[in-house]
């Protein structure tokens, strides 16, 4: 009853905190893009292939248009050769592969990964868009389909996209809950690829996205059943003030959650941003609706320095419990890895410097802490860049506090167990694209 009543009494300020804050200054520059985890990892950028969909205004349709069809094509590449040596701590932010259980004597890991994109892109007309793109790497797998799917502009009225994509529902930088689409059963060990097909219908200054999503552990190919798949629909309004989404999941075996978010930018250049979910499931067993939760966050962006030094801070309560099946951000990661929600109040802070004529140097502090498991991640490091296409990398993950199974020190094979990690490691990588329409 107290854990309820608690519940309520959050619901409520989180609420209440969204319509009170002014938001009377518009939002130039999105200030959430830092994530200290994707730092050995090629940016969605390189590939050139958009990993997230906003509605945006649709241009006015006129028939001056069909005379005016642009059509053509565009190639990019991308690669990246990284090498380093990590003693100690096994589960940091980054690493070279999943080395399972049978490397337990693990202790000083020498790793080496090569890997290089291609995408093509291909539009017959302005209302048709093809994209594709591979990836090759060493010693992953040496052939994946990153990406695959179509566009279909429906006389700027509405848009359809289907195939192997991306999806990123909510607004948090550090604790992923109201991304829906990332969520993943307990009971499928290995969910495959996932594949989408979305329907955007743009409304005035905002719009829905409907969206389909299966993933092959659901699928029985030889009779498909509508129970293996998920849909979702999701409304944009996206005023010059502020930014708000709110939408809702279901997936068969699992809750069926909404989530809420909110974005602004108060005084030029501070962001503040706020996410909400709740989340309930149905019992089938006594055929009620059961295990109702609520779970929140709000934090801020801010820049100073002329934009040198980036703070971000936030606060998080996990209402659902503890969540070991949230893919990290990108559902089409070429190593995906669960990122694990703690049960009650949880804490980021977030600290970015490039001081500038410095090799390009990156100076970046990283803590995540979870009050009630008592249980943190502390990621300090500095990157620079002391000619074109290289990067260095220097940075010394740490778990802190609790080290049993439910923190974050909950997988380690480093047979001294330590609860740190030294990463020493350079990084070659470099895009070229080349496009054609007419």
């Amino acid at each position: 009853m107290n854990r309820f009543k608690r519940q309520k009494n959050i619901l409520g300020a989180a609420i209440l905190f969204l319509f009170i804050v002014p938001v009377t200054l518009g939002a130039d520059d999105n200030l959430i893009d830092s994530d200290f985890d994707k730092l050995f990892t090629d940016s969605s950028d390189e590939t050139g292939g958009p990993t997230e969909d906003k509605n945006t205004n649709p241009v006015p349709y006129s028939t001056l248009q069909d005379f005016i069809t642009r059509s053509g094509f565009g190639v990019d590449t991308s690669y990246s050769m990284v090498g380093g040596y990590l003693p100690g701590w096994f589960e940091a932010p980054w690493y070279f592969g999943d080395y399972g259980d049978s490397d337990k004597d693990i202790t000083n890991l020498i790793g080496a990964k090569m890997s290089a994109s291609v995408g093509l892109d291909i539009q017959p007309s302005r209302y048709l868009h093809v994209r594709q793109s591979f990836t090759f790497a060493i010693p992953a797998p040496a052939l994946t389909i990153k990406e695959f799917f179509f566009d279909y502009n429906f006389r700027d009225k509405f848009f359809i996209k289907a195939g192997k994509f991306d999806i990123v529902w909510g607004v948090s930088p550090n604790f992923p809950f109201a991304n829906l689409l990332a969520r993943i059963p307990l009971d499928i060990e290995n969910p495959g690829d996932p594949y989408l097909a979305k329907l955007n219908i743009p409304v005035d200054v905002g719009g829905f996205e409907f969206v389909l999503l299966t993933r092959p552990g659901y699928i029985d190919t030889t009779n498909p059943r509508i129970e293996d798949f998920g849909s979702g629909i999701k409304y944009n309004l996206a005023l010059q003030s502020f930014d708000m989404d709110i939408g809702f999941f279901y997936f068969e075996l699992m809750p069926l959650r909404g989530f809420w978010s909110v974005k602004t930018t108060l005084f030029k250049n501070l962001e503040v941003y706020a996410d909400s979910m709740i989340n309930i499931f149905y019992d089938k067993q006594i055929e009620q609706w059961a295990d109702f939760g609520f779970s929140a966050s709000i934090g801020f962006v801010n820049t100073f320095l002329n934009d040198k030094l980036r703070l971000n801070m936030e606060v998080y309560y996990d209402g659902e419990g503890d969540a070991a099946s949230l893919r990290r951000n990108d559902l089409l990661d070429d190593e995906p890895d669960d990122f694990r929600l703690f049960s009650g109040f949880n804490g980021a802070l977030n600290i970015s410097f490039k001081p500038g004529g410095i090799g390009r140097m990156h100076i970046f502090f990283g803590f995540l802490y979870a009050f009630e498991k008592r249980s943190g991640q502390v990621v300090p490091g500095i990157t620079f860049d002391p000619v074109d296409h290289v990067e260095l990398y220097i940075a010394a993950p740490m778990a802190v506090g609790a080290r049993d199974q439910n923190s974050y020190y909950y997988h380690n094979a480093d047979t001294n167990n330590r609860p740190f990690s030294v990463v020493l490691a350079v990084k070659i990588k470099g895009t070229y694209k080349y496009s054609h329409f007419e």
